[in-house]
């Protein structure tokens, strides 16, 4: 008769090697990824919100449409997300000398930037603030159309269509460097050594 305490053992021992078996291709998956197609990807997506973004309806959708506040968000969370990514790799003294050390100042500066001056948090508050301004436009219209020039409903707009692009030019720049730099660093064929020098 065979013991039954050894047979799931067995059964055990199966179910947890097939796990760890699963995630140690889950990290080879993420490891061989490919962020320098994924941040393209992200770039365009972007560029694309930011643009409606930059005018008087693109900031009314935002503010009234949370399915569209949170896609917008989400984008920018996940371009921050892989200059973390990015940064970590790069930070690895093994993998350092592959890499032009101009291209990588130049990378870390832009990256330290962006994270910095156009985090989330800088994003959400200046876009709550545009949409805070745009409802007092909106509850003020009747009035501010009396008055002329830019103190009138069409000057208010355009002043906060101005500070709009302002703000988002920064950050279309520094996507679009960050994302030139990835192609001249190449972080996917390092990222494997990367993980064999962490072992």
């Amino acid at each position: 008769m065979k013991n039954p305490l050894g047979l799931l053992h067995k059964k055990i021992m199966l179910i947890v090697t097939g796990f760890l078996l699963f995630q140690n291709i889950s990290a080879q998956d993420i490891s061989d990824g490919h962020i320098e197609e994924e941040y393209d990807h992200l770039t365009a997506q972007w560029l694309e919100v930011s643009g409606e973004l930059k005018t008087y309806s693109g900031l009314t959708t935002f503010c009234k449409n949370p399915e569209y506040s949170t896609h917008t968000v989400k984008i920018l969370e996940t371009l921050h997300h892989y200059d973390s990514l990015v940064l970590d790799i790069m930070e690895n003294n093994a993998i350092s000398q592959d890499v032009n050390h101009k291209e990588l100042k130049k990378t870390s500066k832009d990256i330290t930037k962006f994270e910095t001056e156009y985090g989330i948090k800088a994003f959400i508050e200046f876009l709550k603030e545009s949409c805070n301004t745009r409802k007092d436009l909106e509850k003020n219209k009747k009035e501010l159309m009396k008055d002329s020039g830019m103190y009138s409903y069409d000057g208010q707009l355009l002043v906060l269509e101005t500070q709009l692009r302002k703000f988002l030019l920064h950050i279309d720049k520094r996507i679009v460097s960050i994302d030139d730099h990835l192609h001249m660093i190449h972080p996917d064929q390092i990222q494997p050594v990367r993980l064999l020098t962490k072992k």
